[in-house]
């Protein structure tokens, strides 16, 4: 019998690691769908004669691809438009069958955003529901985990082409250096392969194919960067992703799974794959007793939500996360990062119809620590859609809504101020139906439409410019928010940094305003403690915290984009302020301004990006800085 045992237990194991050698073929059949070769088009509009692969990474149509397939990391140029090939039959080569833009890049990590926005015969795509992949977690790898490569490789042929192989290391951005900006892997793979999606066990994709490597001695070695540099790119740009943590089911908005009790939508998880996020959590018993407004406006590396909890004069940070292990949803917030007050939502909690979750408040005094349940709690959360009103009628008075939040009326001038878009001044009209002030907005003598929407807990500023194309700001009780940006109003938008809020019009000063409210005057006055927004064209919005004062005029600090971190010196003098942010890959970005550049809030320069201290660097076009 032990005999037998020790033969059944064995058979069992060759079962298990036999089956982790294969994709179930509907996950490969998803795989395929959500997989498109991209061809990139010249100056002129045509062909330029490569092409790479991509993954759909959500049915709206945003694919995540390498640089090099859609742009020139030495020249940093782009390609205008974008050829997106769809798989119809595997046997088959892919059929053309939209056009693509670049919505976002980085050059420095070889990584690209391409959003599909018009159909072959180039009229507006509208809403779409393409087939797409789940995005993972790259940092859950380790060596000899298997990895599946799809894409159009060239061997064959132009059909697409998949391959097996494992995870052989990690290194650094050299190649050589420790680290894990670089995932080696032994499948093999051709230069169409570029771009194309690396995907765990269970058919989640955790990286980018971008290389392969011939060594003297060895054979061709391929690399991926893996899914988690693409965080930057991915959570301000890229709307409907979806988000699958370690083995368990994908965290998405309204997936209806047994609640046990409660009967309602488990697990309640707003959002999840984009920011704006908003609510209360109310706590009794305790010291954490009281009502919290919550706003998550960034999604994290392992995508769960981050933002701001205050109650009072308590502003703290705040998550936002399910936790599949024990299938609860946490919502929880800290003032240093060591002792936390977490909410904890069991699927009994969430009922049936109603809008609140009831969950029990525990007190953690590190993070180590065990926690001591401290109370009861109730979370009201939602999803914000961009650009919508409370819809409270003509008859509501605005200053009914949330605490510390202005009174609207007619004939108030107002300065929105966007980081990637300059500042508007804007005069409110007559109150409408709706309860939303309809009004103009004027720049640089070019007059627009606008509206402003007073909602429960944050002010919705909507701009229309002369293009036809809006930019929306979602600011708080501090007035300053971000931003979004629409090519109309089918557009599901694109995040565009941050924006501010003002009294007054642009120009009613002769010095401007900060998002605080204090006087921006030229030169800059620098100090210890504060907080800046600078925003560079096609890379994104990095917030800086200057920490203390450098060995000349200076002051260094933290750089920071989403999940990336980097280093910062700023520095400014009567003639220029001088903004360097040094990146985790030991890249540069500098962002240089003069007096000319100040505005009703910020300060427009000009940006440019060095792959070292010894490159001379490639301009980017214009930076914005904008004090928080």
């Amino acid at each position: 019998m032990k005999t037998l045992k020790t033969w059944a237990c064995a058979a069992l194991l060759l079962a298990s690691a036999a089956g982790a050698q294969a994709l179930p073929k509907a996950v490969r059949e998803r795989i395929i769908q959500a997989t498109v070769m991209l061809l990139p088009t010249d100056a002129n509009g045509d062909l330029d004669g490569s092409r790479g692969s991509g993954s759909v990474i959500s049915p709206q149509g945003y694919i995540l691809t390498n640089y090099h397939v859609v742009g020139d990391p030495d020249t940093r140029q782009l390609s205008p438009w974008i050829q997106v090939r769809v798989v119809q039959f595997a046997d088959r080569e892919p059929e053309f069958t939209y056009w693509g833009k670049v919505v976002a890049a980085d050059p420095n990590l070889d990584l690209a955003i391409v959003q599909i926005v018009e159909d072959r015969n180039e009229k507006p795509v509208g809403k779409l529901n393409l087939p797409f992949v789940e995005v993972g977690d790259s940092n859950a790898l380790s060596i000899g985990d298997d990895v599946f490569v799809f894409g159009f490789q060239g061997t064959g042929g132009m059909t697409l082409s998949f391959s097996r192989g494992s995870v052989g290391g990690f290194t650094g951005e050299d190649l050589s250096s420790s680290g894990r900006q670089w995932v080696k892997h032994d499948a093999q793979t051709g230069p169409g392969n570029s771009g194309g999606g690396v995907f765990d066990d269970s058919g989640v994709l955790v990286g980018v194919h971008s290389a392969g490597v011939a060594g003297n001695n060895n054979s061709r070695t391929s690399f991926m960067r893996p899914l988690a540099l693409a965080w930057g790119l991915i959570t301000p740009n890229v709307t409907g992703f979806v988000v699958r943590k370690g083995s368990g089911a994908a965290i998405t908005p309204g997936t209806k799974v047994s609640a046990g009790s409660g009967g309602g939508v488990w697990p309640p998880a707003l959002a999840t794959g984009r920011a704006g996020v908003t609510g209360t959590v109310r706590v009794t018993g305790g010291a954490a007793a009281g009502t919290w407004t919550t706003e998550f406006t960034e999604v994290t590396d392992d995508g769960s939500l981050k933002g701001r909890a205050r109650s009072g004069s308590r502003d703290q940070t705040a998550f936002f996360y399910y936790d599949e292990d024990n299938n609860e949803v946490w919502v929880e917030w800290t003032p240093d990062g060591k002792a936390y007050s977490s909410c904890v939502v069991e699927p009994g909690g969430v009922k049936a119809g109603s809008a609140d979750w009831t969950g029990n408040l525990y007190s953690f005094t590190g993070l180590d620590s065990k926690g001591t349940r401290t109370g009861d709690c109730v979370v009201s959360l939602r999803a914000r859609a961009a650009g919508t009103s409370s819809g409270s009628g003509a008859g509501t008075p605005a200053a009914s809504s949330g605490p510390g939040l202005p009174a609207l009326a007619a004939g108030q001038t107002w300065t929105v101020t966007f980081s990637q878009g300059g500042a508007y001044s804007v005069t409110l009209g007559a109150r409408d139906s709706d309860g939303d002030y309809p009004g103009t907005a004027t720049q640089s003598g070019k007059t627009g439409d606008a509206l402003f929407t007073l909602d429960t807990d944050s002010l919705i500023m909507i701009v229309g410019r002369a293009d036809k194309t809006f930019l929306t700001c979602t600011v708080d009780r501090t007035l300053r928010g971000s931003a979004r940006a629409y090519q109309n109003s089918k557009d599901p938008g694109s995040a565009a940094g941050t924006c501010t809020l003002a009294s007054g019009a642009v120009g009613a000063t002769s010095t401007g305003t900060s998002s605080s409210g204090a006087a921006l005057k030229w030169p800059l006055t620098l100090k210890v403690g504060q907080r800046w927004d600078v925003a560079f064209p096609g890379v994104g919005t990095f917030t800086v915290n200057l920490t203390e004062p450098d060995e000349e005029s200076g002051f260094d600090g933290t750089a920071t984009r989403g999940s990336e971190k980097g280093s910062v010196l700023m520095d400014a003098d009567a003639d220029e302020l001088l903004l360097i942010v040094q990146r985790a890959d030991q890249t540069f970005l500098i962002c240089s301004a003069g007096r000319s550049g100040l505005g009703a809030g910020s300060v427009r320069g000009d940006a440019t990006s060095h792959r070292d201290s010894t490159d001379r660097g490639t301009g980017l076009g214009s930076c914005t800085v904008t004090p928080r």
